[in-house]
């Protein structure tokens, strides 16, 4: 990403709200009190580009990002938002047949919005998007189960289950995503919270799409220690395998939310 900023001096009003919010301190204004970088401020950007989302007038541009092209923020219905929340279920039963080509695309656009710790890129999704491909690694993964010699006990629950026409691994969904991170970009202690954080915004806005997601350990257990599988999602190099959610079309639909009482809160003064 190109890292420098252009200020439209005729939008500008000199607000230094921009400089106020960067998140590193890389702005300053000029002597005409326009946004400018700091000494080595470019070399420390972290390309985040608050500075022109904050920006009351536009008068800001982020490398060749023009703020006229941006969205307005905004969430008018914040209990529909809720409802979603509250409806969200894990799907474990799925029709055979591939997810809409126009909501994975709908979904890959939106996977560039999580944030990450410094916003760093260091995430990678691979997604299987149709159902044949999903055979294959079904097809693939129990293959490997029913021939193990030695099977550990993960291979034999999955064996006995697939015995009685059962997949509990992968649930019979027709897609899955797995997401992967590049350790040596990202900043320490966000490891884990990275992934999750980019796999909790998709399983949200999957079920807006009227699409079923289920979180699966098993699966990711499975494809860590079956080598042939782990290489089917393509994983690039440097990157470290870190979750996988299965999806697809859900062929069952709850009718109302559950009434949970979990979880200690407190509201500290």
């Amino acid at each position: 990403m190109i890292k420098s900023i252009t200020i439209d001096k005729e939008k500008c009003i000199h607000c230094g709200i921009c400089i106020k919010d960067c998140i590193v301190g890389v702005l300053e204004f000029d002597a005409n009190k326009n946004p400018q970088y700091c000494p080595k401020g470019e070399d420390n950007c972290v390309a985040c580009q608050h500075c022109m989302a904050i920006c009351p007038t536009g008068a800001l541009s982020f490398g060749d990002k023009n703020p006229d092209d941006s969205i307005d923020v905004g969430y008018s219905d914040d209990e529909e938002l809720l409802q979603l929340i509250k409806s969200r279920r894990s799907i474990r039963h799925y029709k055979n047949e591939d997810v809409p080509k126009d909501k994975l695309e709908k979904i890959v656009k939106m996977l560039v919005y999580p944030p990450t710790g410094g916003n760093r890129d260091n995430l990678h999704y691979s997604i299987v998007k149709t159902k044949e491909k999903m055979d294959e690694i079904r097809k693939l993964t129990y293959d490997k189960i029913l021939s193990a010699q030695n099977p550990n006990p993960h291979f034999e629950t999955a064996k006995q289950a697939y015995l009685n026409g059962n997949d509990i691994i992968y649930r019979g969904a027709t897609s899955m995503v797995a997401v992967a991170i590049d350790k040596s970009k990202t900043i320490a202690g966000c490891e884990t919270a990275d992934p999750i954080i980019g796999l909790s915004y998709l399983d949200l806005y999957a079920q807006s799409l009227g699409l079923g997601t289920v979180w699966c350990d098993f699966a990711l257990t499975i494809a860590r220690q079956i080598p042939e599988v782990y290489s089917m999602l393509e994983i690039p190099e440097n990157y470290t395998l870190d979750y996988i959610l299965m999806l697809g079309v859900p062929n069952i639909k709850y009718k109302r939310t559950t009434q949970p009482e979990r979880f200690s809160i407190k509201l500290l003064k």
